[in-house]
């Protein structure tokens, strides 16, 4: 009908987002967004690269690594403290908690050397580009870097939705901000328990476990 609001799509699963974006590359599409072609063709043949998804996935556990959104979900929240998640602080918990997980998450953009990351989804772009090479190493050598620019794209393209790669224990430089945070959300019950660095890191591993997968 005139005037409504069209239902919003889903949101893809993130091995569908890797997936659409190996899609994208290795059809050579140029502009998904505006060539009607690209968008077919990523939308027909993504499931092909579900495979070389969760081959990406997989390999940035392996490296210490994994995908969490950006703005948390009410699961992380939750378990981030179940004593704040409960009682008078339930309401205000997701406000503090939310700035905390935010400012760790902004430490760690700020200053990661991304070249893991970047060379994890150019060995997948390899291997989906040359599928001969999953059944002999041999085949594999450097020029995975050849994917370089694709990478950061990937990379990009993933944060541009709200979602980022991080660490599955947070760095020093991540306890800090999460600790630095605390002082903008002094309140009596959490003046003591905030500025406590193994308190953020404890709020951080709990928060990844409940992250959406």
């Amino acid at each position: 009908m005139r005037g409504r609001t069209p239902a919003p799509r889903p949101q893809p699963t993130i091995i569908e987002h890797f997936a659409k974006e190996f899609a994208k590359f290795l059809n050579n599409v140029q502009n998904n967004e505006v060539d009607i072609l690209g968008s077919f063709l990523i939308e027909n043949e993504w499931d092909k690269y579900e495979k070389d998804a969760k081959d990406v996935i997989e390999s940035l556990e392996l490296a210490g690594f994994m995908i969490v959104p950006k703005v948390p979900s009410d699961e992380m929240v939750a378990a981030a403290d179940q004593t704040l998640s409960k009682g008078m602080m339930a309401s205000a918990s997701r406000g503090y908690i939310s700035a905390v997980w935010g400012a760790m998450l902004n430490g760690w953009l700020e200053s990661r050397n991304a070249n893991l990351i970047l060379d994890i989804f150019s060995m997948a772009l390899a291997r989906a580009s040359n599928p001969s090479s999953r059944r002999d190493s041999s085949m594999f050598d450097a020029s995975f870097q050849r994917f370089r620019k694709q990478s950061q794209d990937i990379l990009a393209g993933l944060e541009k939705t709200g979602l980022a790669v991080v660490p599955d224990e947070p760095a020093p430089v991540m306890i800090a901000a999460g600790v630095a945070e605390t002082a903008e959300h002094r309140s009596r019950t959490n003046q003591q328990i905030g500025a406590d660095p193994t308190y953020i890191a404890k709020i951080y591993e709990n928060m990844l476990v409940a992250r959406p997968k």
